[in-house]
């Protein structure tokens, strides 16, 4: 069975990637000269012009810089400002429910048991650091271990530089006479987005001056990191002042942008642009995607129907499950498949026009609710990850997520949850990829088949929603995935 109605090829080269939290100040490929008095050994916050032969850019280097790996930071008044920094609070144990590196060894969360798949925020710094200046939270996996991955996509403290922010996270490190004003957490030029909405950046609300040339750089969440082509997200003109980021799905996105000014000085500063939907959405990708066909499905709940009927196969899904079809905005399913129904109000079309499939929802007059958003073997979303939206579930209702492979070719899916906008599990990543995750071994065509999660909403009274993310495991057993052979029960 082979649905693809055209082949492309998505690439998106973002160049230039500064790393995160960190500005470099670099004229003509000199070291950065931006203290201007002599060295104090603080922060010096009125970032002098004579840095001790022009070595550290502003971060003297001496035995108490005031970033001298966690022990003795926040506790040195500043000579300049008389300001007091704050204290780490470094302590001689990890915490497992802080979330913040609370012993100051550069590790978050050492020795914490946790669910395998479950995503938590998470703080790459002391926890007197924690929403200080510039410093922003990350995420951390769970992995098969039942131990925390390591803490990525946050913001933690970074050597002071001239860029307008307290990068240090100290409290006393903002730097104010700069030809860059950085955004920090909660600064209101950065506002949340949603997905498939244009989302403007404005160089010149971080830098005024001009410039000879700009690159903009984007990283997103877990699926932009297995391939070139796996991302979600678009970015229109990287190479100018004004680009345009265009999301795909909800997460954190963090922004990277690098301006060379007209005497040659490079400049640069990162942010998190947090994109938010609302309800349950769950991202599945795979590096092979381009040239394999898996097929993301979500069973309806209250129901306990097959996935397929006895020696059904791929072609014959459950109409009880959300899938390619009954949950596009054109159904491929032929007559026996109505669009899915279970019984919540249609969506409105600003939740779904900007998508793959926008032009064929407009023409429905309304998004579909539940829908699947992008199937990554049609023309318009080759490569992508496919993504299926709930956008109201009700309160107590548990959702099965399920992963078909009935190409037989071995592959490595990747599965993400979202809830409210938040990423709150991931499974199949390294190093917990699936195994043997290769399609059919018998005689039908209903192939490999990795039931992933259930997952339970519950929804407030106010009308926010969490959810609890469940991994499944073989029947019997309390760890692995739960993968079988054309076996198309629930």
């Amino acid at each position: 069975m082979s649905r693809r109605v055209a082949f492309f090829t998505f690439a998106l080269a973002l160049g230039c990637g500064a790393r995160t939290g960190t500005l470099s100040l670099t004229p003509h490929g000199d070291a950065a000269r931006v203290d201007a008095g002599p060295q104090d050994g603080g922060h010096d916050a009125s970032m002098d012009a004579n840095i001790d032969g022009g070595h550290d850019g502003g971060f003297d280097g001496g035995p108490d810089t005031g970033f001298d790996g966690g022990h003795d930071v926040g506790i040195d008044t500043n000579p300049d400002t008389g300001c007091v920094p704050n204290p780490d609070q470094c302590q001689a144990t990890e915490s497992c429910t802080s979330t913040a590196d609370d012993d100051c060894d550069g590790t978050v969360d050492e020795g914490c048991d946790c669910e395998p798949g479950t995503v938590r925020s998470c703080f790459p710094g002391a926890p007197g650091r924690r929403d200080v200046g510039a410093c922003t939270d990350g995420t951390e996996t769970c992995e098969m271990t039942r131990s925390w991955g390591t803490c990525t996509g946050g913001i933690g403290p970074t050597p002071s530089v001239c860029d307008g922010r307290d990068n240090l996270c100290d409290g006393c490190s903002a730097q104010n006479d700069c030809p860059l004003d950085c955004p920090s957490p909660g600064d209101t030029r950065v506002t949340d987005g949603s997905p498939f909405t244009a989302y403007p950046l404005h160089g010149a609300m971080f830098y005024p001056g001009l410039a000879q040339s700009w690159h903009w750089s984007i990283s997103g969440g877990p699926c932009d990191s297995l391939a070139t082509h796996l991302v979600s997200f678009d970015l229109t003109n990287p190479n100018t002042p004004d680009p345009t980021f265009t999301p795909r799905l909800s997460g954190d996105y963090t922004i990277t942008m690098q301006v060379v000014t007209v005497e040659g000085t490079v400049l640069s500063c990162s942010w998190v642009v947090h994109v938010l939907a609302p309800g349950l959405r769950i991202e599945m990708c795979y590096p092979e995607s381009e040239t394999q066909d898996l097929d993301l499905v979500v069973h309806r709940p209250g129901s306990t129907t097959a996935w397929y009927p006895p020696r059904g196969t791929a072609q014959d899904i459950t109409t009880e499950a959300c899938s390619w079809a009954n949950c596009e905005a054109i159904l491929r399913g032929g007559p026996m498949y109505l669009r899915a129904d279970w019984g919540y109000p249609r969506s409105p079309l600003s939740d779904c026009v900007g998508g793959q499939h926008g032009t064929d929802w407009a023409a429905l007059g309304f998004c579909g609710n539940p829908r699947l958003d992008i199937d990554n073997n049609l023309s318009e979303g080759i490569g992508l990850p496919e993504n299926i939206n709930i956008d109201t579930p009700r309160d107590g209702q548990v959702f099965r997520v399920m992963v078909d492979n009935w190409t037989g070719d071995l592959a490595h899916p990747v599965v993400n949850v979202y809830c409210d906008g938040r990423r709150i599990a991931t499974y199949g990543a390294a190093p917990d990829t699936v195994p043997m995750f290769t399609g059919s071994v018998g005689s039908s065509a209903a192939g490999a088949m990795w039931r992933v999660v259930d997952v339970t909403t519950h929804v407030a009274a106010d009308g926010s929603l969490t959810c609890d993310p469940q991994l499944l495991h073989p029947r019997g057993r309390m760890t692995g995935y739960n993968v079988t052979y054309d076996d198309g029960s629930y």
